[in-house]
């Protein structure tokens, strides 16, 4: 008699699927969290000024403090990444976000507040590349645009949640309430996670059958060779001005629709939804085009370079024609096309830079990438603070300090169309081994690399 498929043992590879997605359900969660913790300083922005007595450059400065070693413990965390497992450097990023608020909560003043954002700076700095080089250990690199797109469009979708719902708290509760609700979501989520998280294994090497895997050979390439290549430094003009640009969302855009435009705090936080609403769907959006597209045979300079650049252009246009349109509705619409499409760069960003980068340095290109386009953050708030404050009334001020990431995505987009060669910067950095009798072959490019190798080690 035939065994029911009850009886059946599960396929190993059907088990894998379902842990890789299970995977990026708490990746994106945790993303969902790190965004959140950003925004709600922003969000809190004018109680927080009259509470403390806070100037709009001593707020800028506040604002400011997050990115104080943000960018170094990013990179710091890649190269960490490299060598250690992803789910525990995770599991302790997440659980001193957590305890950051509790200062905050516990009544804290402006020192306190500052040295609790500088805190949960260094230890948000590495997410976003941490949590791609997590994800990439389970997808080749044929495979991973959704998984990109999944943990970029975490921060809209944290936005579009985020947004509204703390903005109810800090209204009905106040605004320290608010930092309570994120203590209490990061400690569970980190409890899920210790259960959840695995690491996982498209970077190694197929093995012969009844064999364990072996991992993939160390190849590696001069870090400068990576980051002085045209794909990268595209890359890097156009990914600086968007999240110059998500600085100002999540620490000015609240205000500036208070102070200049006149709207109440609760349809300012309602208006500030709408960007992260057309983030996440043009996020997700995006990995699923790029995916389709490169399923159809489309080079990776087309659906993810050319796509890209066309994205941070158009917000870079958007952003500099906003301050002068008079149009409620239309100026509305060209505040919520600035500060959200842009934000398509990161995840096409991070998955090229994984495509001209083999995975035994993959951990420290995504973090030297974000530390680096992340300084972005650390000046943007101060210094839209200080031009607000020198300005004739803050409407100008605005004006004048949304030129300068309006302008840098104008140009990032050019370069990108320009300079933005995947494939071509893949073969620029080849990979180069010794074969059993010793002689050195030169392997293909380096963008293969995230695809399990075949053959024996003996092959190889």
């Amino acid at each position: 008699m035939k065994s029911s498929n009850l009886d059946t043992p599960a396929d190993p590879a059907e088990k894998s699927d379902r842990r890789a997605w299970a995977v990026m359900a708490m990746l994106l969660v945790f993303m969902l969290i790190n965004y959140a913790d950003k925004a709600v300083l922003g969000l809190a922005a004018n109680p927080i000024m009259r509470e403390l007595g806070l100037s709009h450059s001593e707020y800028g400065l506040l604002a400011s403090s997050f990115f104080f070693l943000f960018n170094i413990s990013a990179v710091a965390f890649g190269f960490l990444a490299n060598r250690f497992p992803t789910k525990w450097l995770m599991f302790g990023m997440a659980l001193v976000w957590g305890f950051t608020q509790l200062p905050v909560v516990a009544g804290a003043g402006f020192a306190a507040l500052l040295v609790s954002r500088i805190v949960l700076g260094a230890a948000e700095g590495p997410a976003q590349p941490v949590a791609m080089h997590a994800a990439f250990k389970w997808f080749p690199n044929e495979k991973r645009s959704i998984p990109s797109s999944l943990i970029s469009g975490g921060g809209g979708l944290g936005g579009v949640l985020a947004a509204p719902l703390l903005t109810l708290v800090i209204i009905n509760f106040g605004w320290r309430w608010a930092f309570l609700s994120l203590f209490v979501v990061g400690v569970l989520w980190c409890a899920v996670w210790a259960v959840v998280g695995r690491e996982g294994t498209a970077d190694r090497a197929a093995a012969p059958t009844g064999a364990e895997p072996e991992p993939v050979e160390n190849f590696r390439v001069p870090y400068h060779r990576i980051l002085l290549s045209g794909t990268w430094l595209a890359g890097f003009v156009g990914a600086f001005g968007a999240y110059w640009t998500s600085a100002l969302l999540l620490a000015w855009v609240p205000s500036y629709l208070e102070t200049s435009l006149g709207y109440s705090a609760v349809a300012a936080g309602a208006i500030v939804t709408a960007p992260w609403v057309l983030k996440t769907v043009a996020t997700f959006g995006q990995g699923a085009l790029t995916q389709w597209l490169m399923h159809r045979g489309v080079s990776s300079r087309v659906s993810r370079g050319i796509l890209g650049g066309c994205a941070v252009f158009l917000a870079g246009a958007a952003m500099l024609l906003a301050p002068f349109v008079t149009h409620p509705g239309l100026k509305i619409a060209l505040i919520t096309v600035a500060f959200s499409i842009g934000a398509v760069k990161f995840a096409i960003g991070q998955t090229i830079n994984a495509e001209i980068t083999p995975p035994a340095q993959r951990g420290a290109v995504l973090s030297m990438t974000v530390g680096l386009v992340t300084l972005a953050g650390l000046a943007a708030p101060y210094v839209t603070g200080r031009i607000v404050e020198s300005a004739a009334d803050p409407a100008a001020g605005f004006a004048m300090a949304f030129a300068i990431p309006g302008t840098l995505m104008l140009i990032g987009g050019l370069l990108a169309f320009a300079f933005v060669h995947p494939e071509r910067d893949a073969r620029r950095s080849p990979r180069t081994g010794a074969t059993s009798a010793g002689r050195r072959t030169r392997a293909r490019p380096v963008r293969d690399l995230s695809a399990p190798a075949s053959g024996t080690s003996a092959d190889r």
